[in-house]
């Protein structure tokens, strides 16, 4: 603790001992005392309660012979207790007592203390106070406060040294400025820091719940209503404008902690700025701006997952626009608690140093590169950033800002070390002035090519990500030393410590670039200890000779270097395989370095050892089957001789071939990921394994193809699942969704026929400005401008196709089906009907996004031509044609509706237009040909009033599809809701749109008129998953109650509830070829990791259910009971509480037709359907299903794709013999109690 030293002072006879006895004693002591009392020290547990401080003080002498003692221990004190009594000891307060104190040079408080107050009968305490001290301190800054007191009747004697305490552990001074009334400006600037800090969202307000959170920070006790209500009134009398619904602003944050600097309640303000790391002169602590962190030598270091997730946040945060990159006034505003940019992002040129969009702003790949190399070069000035901008750490074992960096292994010292466990690397560019230096860092950030030559003086650096084979990522930093390349050259350790790669360019058309290059290498002999690649660079120029000792390939086939120079131009996409090849060489240094015989012995050496090991392990291999075999042997003549003994021999299993590629597995904690090797995919043929037991049959598990999991971007952050019974987080994916086409003339999903059969007219039909353009050739589609495998887009990472793509399309049965299914961040293309159905086709990585939605257009479909549409998490939309590569970005950066794709679906019967829904609660209908453009909704009166009646619409249309303007997209925008759209489906009659939502709502539309015709609710939580019975009567929805409900369209009510999973229902799906007009088979998966089919028939859901009265009423309190125990069960969930807010909205829609909006049944009067099968097919959550001619497919979370093959007609073992469907039984039975009795006879 610290120590607080007062100097008590004043003239004789003023009663100073008198104080310091009173204090002490708690008394007044009658009985004369000394007239210097020696030095008291006091602990914390003697004094105020509020006394957290040792206390010292030391009675002085007024006395001209005790002049230098009471100089020395003025100088010795930390506040001075300065006592008068009478009007000639106030007189000499401001005639000798300050003056003196200032001739000493002391800059400390002093508390003025008016001591025997119990003579003056005559003066009032604010008399006293008017009078005496107000015109004191106005005069003499240096006094902190006043107080009257009294030692013979003990008054206010304990106060008058917490004054003095507190004047020390919270001065005044640094503060508030008395003669201005203000605060100074170093404290108005600290606050205005902590109002940033506290500001979590950004958005200018300290909300109720940040003030809440502010309090606890502070003062670790929480704020009343009552009290957060009084400051907000407090402040509003001042600042009306500073308080709104929102919050307070930052003025009224200010003037609040001025007001308690002006009522002398400054120790508040001293908590505030001490809980946020402020020191006594306001600055922050050393300790928490520099905390120690050392990197060992060779050693490097990096932001840790914490680390890159708190700038990733940040960025969101900052991004006001949400055009995915910061301008000069984001940053601004981001850099606003620091003292501005790094001095190394200034002299570095940032943002020319790293990545940018098209408008010169800096995206977050270069904002989490930038930071990546600002660690790598300057860990203390990360720290001190760290701090700067309030990061928190979540470890409660390293609470301080080092929880946000980590250091790599050391590298080995030696000249060929192994791989380096570093994700950031440093290669230094070198090679002859005019060779292409610049030219190559532009192209490392995509920059544009300049003819113009501007020589190098400053140096330069740029960084980027580089993928690696295999999906691994790394932020590279390429220097360009400029003038100071000979001294950092020379500086042998420092160079060796932190490059990982000496990149060589010299201009292949430049007779004289490649001599430099040589002459650098003898004149520094310590680069041969650093990995090397040679480029040469202007490779679109004619070639030259070189005028050297050695051409280039000589020079390096003289090194013995792995290859030869790389031949490459800027202008040249290719220009990206170098960054990946430099990057390879940095990470793996002996790929890079010259070969040495000592080299090819040891690589002999090597080769004669690993056989030696083989030959070992054959041998070894051999003893053991021999022993086993002879104890195999033993065994069985033992037992058939009826020997007293049994030898058992237990053969360890093989060791598992592959690390199992699980991205976000259930061992992960608090949403971090847990480290994943990406692998091929994998596919297995299970033997008898999970098969699915039905009426018609036995479905046997074919086949389960494991899709490679890419490891996750830096970028990415963990989302918390907010299923509340689930028990591991979600990843930042929607599972792995699979799209199904063939090209060939595959038997077609059977068609129901009708006799009131009606074919709804083609979408958008009555609208001329969407008529489709005629092409010369009609049977010619158009495809997408872009190749997707060229692209320099930072949307997409990489794409991988297989090296025999185009034999395998040629070789393929055309009746195969394709597979495009998403996994994490990765897209792959599929061909199922190959025996290698587990190589793709090709494979997208992709940087800022996952997808989560597609679909395939079965009218535009054929062999040389596929049309997909992509919705991702980042709301952009791309249209992709696999077998050409080319693809499109709609909707990109947001500019029509700026949140993630939920679902998307080609509308029925076009070529060109799809429907997404967005999380945002939209609906938008894109033309793949159209451009985009900055959407403004199209309301024909825009009055308040017809807005706000607009939003309470069931479906509010922002953009008709009958608008004139339809140049660009979006070619229709409906408003359904505020919350997400899981999912919708498109009815078989081509009119009809059924739409799920999170709200707990099923909406049911005219989409050709663009008008809602019926509002179902669930039971409770929200609705997921929704589909179409084959013939367009029905209506199956899944959702968070764990039901799968079955509604009537025609009849526009529910007629049953399926009640069989526990958790989350994720898909639905009906089997058409198990369907006809009678009867219906449909099945869903969960996210408790089951597959459950269903039967049901017409008969059964109509026929009316006749119950005699006792029955009834008995089975009536079964299902009530079983109903109570549900809702017990799920009271405190999130769903129930998610399902409560969602009812409160549905009243918004009073004042609409009934017969639209449809009240929940209550559950004991709905028929219960049970399933006719129920099987846990895996380990996790399956979230897609579908149904095949030949077979059955699920796909789960973790990347299984599993296929059953249906039973053989005419086949049928002794389960399905023996045993029917329960539905279907119970109906032909006609025990006319129908479905409901069925299942409550079961109960």
């Amino acid at each position: 603790m610290a120590t607080v030293r007062i100097c008590v002072c004043g003239d004789e006879g003023t009663g100073k001992s008198s104080l310091i006895t009173s204090l002490v004693k708690g008394v007044f002591v009658t009985n004369k005392i000394q007239p210097v009392l020696p030095q008291i020290t006091i602990p914390p547990t003697i004094g105020t309660p509020e006394n957290v401080t040792t206390t010292t003080v030391v009675d002085t002498s007024a006395l001209p012979q005790e002049r230098n003692n009471l100089a020395r221990e003025i100088r010795k004190s930390n506040v001075i207790l300065l006592v008068y009594s009478d009007h000639y000891s106030y007189e000499r307060v401001a005639l000798f007592w300050l003056p003196y104190f200032r001739s000493l040079g002391v800059n400390v408080p002093v508390v003025l203390c008016a001591n025997k107050s119990d003579l003056a009968v005559d003066h009032s305490e604010a008399q006293v106070i008017e009078e005496e001290m107000l015109p004191l301190m106005a005069e003499f800054k240096e006094i902190d406060s006043c107080i009257r007191t009294s030692a013979r009747e003990h008054r206010n004697v304990n106060e008058a040294f917490f004054l003095c305490q507190k004047a020390v552990t919270h001065p005044i001074a640094p503060l508030f400025d008395s003669k201005e009334s203000a605060l100074k400006p170093a404290a108005v600037g600290a606050l205005r820091r902590i109002f940033y800090l506290s500001d979590k969202d950004r958005d200018g307000y300290l909300s109720d719940k940040e003030l809440m959170d502010f309090q606890m920070r502070c003062f670790e006790k929480p704020l009343s209503e009552e009290d957060l209500v009084h400051i907000k009134e407090t402040i509003q009398k001042t600042h009306p404008n500073s308080v709104a619904p929102s919050g307070i602003d930052c003025r009224g944050f200010i003037h609040l902690n001025k007001m308690y600097a002006e009522k002398g309640r400054h120790e508040t303000v001293w908590i505030i700025l001490r809980a946020f790391q402020y020191t006594d002169n306001l600055s922050l602590q050393e300790s928490f701006l520099h905390p120690r962190f050392e990197v060992p030598p060779y050693a490097s270091a990096e932001l840790s997952p914490e680390g890159y997730r708190f700038f990733v946040n940040l960025f969101l945060l900052s991004d006001k626009d949400n055009d995915g990159g910061l301008n000069d006034a984001e940053l601004a505003s981001l850099f606003a608690p620091t003292p501005g940019l790094p001095a190394s992002w200034a002299d570095g040129s940032f943002p020319s140093s790293t990545v940018r969009n098209e408008a010169g702003h800096v995206t977050l790949q270069g904002w989490l590169a930038q930071w990546s190399m600002t660690t790598f070069t300057s860990p203390k000035t990360t720290l001190e950033y760290l701090a700067y901008l309030g990061f928190e750490s979540s470890d409660r074992s390293n609470p301080s800002t080092t929880a946000a960096l980590k250091v790599t292994r050391p590298r080995k010292r030696r000249k060929r070390p192994g791989r380096v466990g570093r994700n950031v690397v440093l290669g230094h560019v070198l090679g002859a002035p005019g060779s292409g230096k610049s030219a190559l860092l532009d192209a490392f950030l995509a920059r544009g090519f300049s003819t113009t030559y501007h020589p190098t003086i400053q140096p330069r650096t740029a960084v980027n990500t580089v993928e690696l084979p295999g999906g691994k990522q790394c932020y590279m930093i390429l220097g360009e030393l400029g003038e100071l390349e000979p001294a950092i050259l020379e500086n042998q350790v420092k160079l060796l410590d932190q490059c990982d790669v000496i990149v060589y360019t010299y201009d292949s058309s430049d007779p004289d670039s490649f001599a430099y290059i040589p002459t650098l290498r003898s004149k520094y002999p310590h680069l041969e200890e650093l990995p090397s690649v040679f480029v040469a660079l202007k490779a679109d120029l004619d070639r030259t000779t070189q005028r050297a000792e050695y051409q280039p390939h000589e020079y390096t086939a003289m090194l013995s270097m792995p290859s030869s120079p790389l031949h490459v131009s800027v202008t040249w996409t290719s220009i990206q395989e170098v960054f990946v090849h430099i990057a390879e060489a940095a990470m793996e240094p002996s790929t890079a370095f010259p070969r040495s015989e000592e080299d090819v012995e040891g690589k002999w050496m090597a080769w004669g050892i690993a056989l030696g090991a083989v030959v070992c392990a054959g041998a070894a291999a051999v003893m053991i089957w021999r022993r086993y075999h002879a104890t195999l042997r033993s065994t069985i003549l033992g037992a058939a001789l009826g020997g007293g003994f049994t030898t058992i021999a237990v053969l360890p299993p093989p060791p598992p071939r592959y690390t199992v590629p699980v991205a976000y597995a259930a061992g992960a904690s608090n949403g971090m990921a847990v480290p994943v090797v990406e692998t091929n995919n994998i596919i297995s043929h299970p033997e008898g394994g999970c098969p699915l037991q039905v009426g018609e049959g036995t479905y046997h598990l074919k086949d389960d193809l494991h899709l490679a999991t890419p490891p996750p971007h830096p970028s990415e952050a963990p989302v918390v699942n907010p299923n509340p019974l689930a028990t591991v987080p979600t990843p930042p994916t929607s599972g792995v969704k699979l799209s199904l086409v063939s090209v060939g003339q595959r038997n077609k999903i059977p068609v129901f026929t009708s006799k009131e059969k009606v074919t709804a007219p083609p979408f958008a039909e009555s609208n001329p400005a969407l008529a489709a353009i005629a092409t010369k050739d009609g049977l010619k589609r158009r495809k997408p401008k872009n190749n997707i495998i060229k692209s320099s887009s930072s949307f997409v990472s990489r794409v991988i196709t297989h090296e025999a793509s185009s034999k395998r399309l040629n070789d393929r049965n055309p009746d195969g089906l394709f597979a495009f299914a998403n996994i994490n961040r990765a897209f792959q293309w599929l061909d199922l009907s190959s025996k290698n159905k587990d190589e793709p086709l090709a494979k997208i990585l992709f940087t800022k996004a996952h997808m989560l939605t597609h679909d395939i257009n079965d009218v535009t479909k054929s062999s040389s031509h596929i049309d997909i549409v992509m919705g991702s998490s980042a709301g952009d939309i791309i249209w992709y044609e696999p077998i050409s590569q080319k693809y499109a970005r709609i909707n990109k950066n947001g500019v029509v509706s700026n949140s993630p794709v939920t679902h998307i679906k080609w509308i029925p019967g076009s070529e060109n237009m799809f429907m997404a829904a967005h999380a945002n609660g939209q609906l938008v209908v894109y033309d793949k040909e159209k451009e985009d453009a900055l959407f403004t909704p199209e309301i024909s009166n825009n009055s308040a009033e017809a807005v706000k009646a607009s939003s309470r619409q069931p479906l509010q249309v922002l953009k008709s599809v009958n608008s004139r303007n339809q140049k660009s997209n979006p070619v229709a925008l409906w408003k359904l809701a505020n919350q997400k759209i899981s999912q919708f489906a498109f009815s078989p009659d081509q009119r009809h749109l059924a739409v799920v939502l999170e709200d707990g709502s099923l909406r049911v539309m005219d989409y050709l008129k663009e008008e809602v015709l019926d509002i179902f609710r669930s039971y409770y939580g929200g609705l997921i998953c929704v589909c179409w019975s084959p013939d367009g009567k029905y209506i199956v929805t899944g959702g968070q109650d764990d039901l799968v409900t079955i509604w009537s369209f025609p009849e526009r009510k529910i007629v049953a509830r399926c009640q069989g999973h526990n958790s989350w229902v994720s898909t639905v799906a009906f089997d058409p070829w198990r369907c006809d007009e009678r009867t219906y088979r449909f099945g869903s998966v969960g996210d408790d990791c089951r597959l459950l089919l269903w039967d049901f028939s017409v008969g059964m859901l109509h026929r009316p259910r006749v119950h005699q009265q006792a029955s009834a009423r008995h089975r009536t309190s079964l299902i009530a009971s079983n109903t109570q125990h549900i809702n017990r069960h799920r009271a405190d969930s999130a769903s129930n509480r998610m399902r409560s807010d969602s009812q409160q909205t549905a009243d918004t829609y009073n004042e609409y037709d009934s017969a639209v909006r449809h009240p929940v049944e209550p559950r004991a009067r709905t028929a219960l359907l049970p399933p006719i099968m129920s099987k846990i097919v895996g380990n996790d959550p399956i979230c897609w299903l579908g149904f095949q001619e030949d077979s059955i497919m699920t796909s789960s979370l973790e990347g299984h794709i599993r296929t059953w093959d249906r039973p053989r007609e005419g086949i049928n073992d002794s389960y399905n013999a023996n045993n029917s469907s329960p539905a279907i039984s119970t109906s032909a039975a006609g025990s006319g109690s129908g479905i409901a009795d069925s299942v409550m006879g079961s109960l």
